[in-house]
């Protein structure tokens, strides 16, 4: 009886993956997700701004959905309406690889969106996101930049919490 008594509540509380022998963890397999996007963005570094890929060109907004959709999210096709997909993280502390960065257009004095990235990772409290840029293509920056320090916006999570 005894061994029985082990036995369940091995089943029921400590649930396995048994072709993996790991524990199964939603938070994980979203760990693992958010890092297969940025696997597969960082395939396009250097490829130029406005790149045709499989008829998707690589604007910034494009590139973006271009990349989420490979992993069957769906967000819309510009930067100002990728300002409402998902949910909004509200401290930038808070950002995970594969959320979307939002940052105002070339003029750091109107709110409205004009340009996007991928949060990329995070390295000694600085965020670096990847992105297509008009003069470099698709790259890799950081929030220290003053460029992109005052023209940000928000971030959103695409991957929970959808829409």
């Amino acid at each position: 009886m005894f061994r029985f008594l082990i036995l369940a509540f091995c089943c029921i509380y400590l649930p396995v993956n048994a072709e993996l022998g790991q524990q199964t963890d939603p938070e994980s397999g979203e760990k693992n997700q958010r890092q297969e996007i940025i696997k597969e963005a960082e395939k396009y570094l250097g490829k130029r701004y406005k790149t045709n890929i499989k008829g998707q060109v690589m604007d910034c907004s494009g590139y973006t959905r271009f990349i989420l959709s490979k992993f069957g999210i769906k967000v819309t096709r510009s930067s100002v309406t990728q300002v409402k997909d998902g949910t909004r993280v509200i401290e930038m502390k808070d950002a995970k690889p594969g959320d979307i960065l939002v940052f105002k257009g070339r003029n750091p004095h109107n709110n409205i969106p004009g340009h996007v990235g991928l949060v990329h990772h995070w390295s000694n409290d600085t965020l670096y996101f990847i992105h297509s840029s008009v003069q470099k293509g698709i790259t890799i920056d950081n929030m220290y930049d003053p460029y992109y320090k005052r023209r940000y916006l928000q971030t959103r999570n695409v991957l929970t919490g959808k829409k």
